[in-house]
């Protein structure tokens, strides 16, 4: 049963008749109900792009919530995690159904307008990632301040490790600690800045894959 808000002639939220009215992102959708006893190709293809999406950004989504808080929005009410939902559904899945994969090269986590870290590297020793990247102290926009955010991320298990508040600008390097694995774990590898006010950052840069191998 639907139910009017501001009085008869106002807004019908609910089922009525052959419809249901309801709000997704602020704004009001209405859609027709019926029984789906088929699905096309197109339709699963959609299905499993947006597991994965959805499974490749539940781990980075407190960096996200930095990263894309402030850039440009197609609609008002998106959120961070909305705008990273939609962005990397379409350019980080590739393949054909049933044949759908992430490539985590192209993978956005952070929009901005700071320089991105000039020369980033990072390397794999001792149960440890080191990030490294030149200062580039007078790049236009950059600011002695700003701060690394890094991510160690793990593809077979879909998890993460997020360094949020990192090294400065000059120190140039950060570390992320690994636990010990029992097994080969490949490593997929990110580092963008973010300014000491967390209101601007740059662009994510993917730096590689990794492997860990307990031998």
């Amino acid at each position: 049963m639907g139910k009017l808000i501001n009085g008869p002639m106002g807004t019908n939220i609910g089922k009525l008749g052959g419809y249901v009215s309801y709000f997704l992102h602020g704004e009001l959708v209405t859609r027709s109900i019926g029984v789906i006893d088929h699905w096309s190709d197109a339709q699963y293809a959609n299905q499993m792009r947006t597991g994965l999406t959805t499974a490749l950004l539940k781990p980075v989504k407190a960096l996200i919530n930095i990263g894309l808080k402030y850039s440009p929005k197609p609609k008002r009410s998106w959120s961070a995690y909305t705008q990273a939902t939609s962005i990397n559904k379409k350019q980080a899945i590739k393949g054909i159904y049933p044949d759908l994969e992430i490539d985590f090269e192209k993978v956005v986590l952070a929009i901005g307008d700071i320089p991105v870290p000039l020369n980033p590297q990072v390397q794999l020793s001792d149960g440890r990632i080191r990030f490294t990247w030149d200062a580039d102290q007078q790049a236009d926009g950059a600011d002695q301040n700003d701060q690394v955010m890094c991510v160690a991320y793990f593809p077979e298990t879909f998890q993460a490790f997020n360094q949020l508040s990192g090294a400065k600008r000059g120190e140039e390097k950060q570390d992320i600690t690994l636990p010990s694995f029992t097994e080969e774990m490949r490593i997929e590898t990110y580092i963008c800045y973010v300014s000491e006010d967390r209101r601007r950052v740059s662009n994510s840069v993917y730096l590689g894959q990794l492997i860990w191998n307990k031998d």
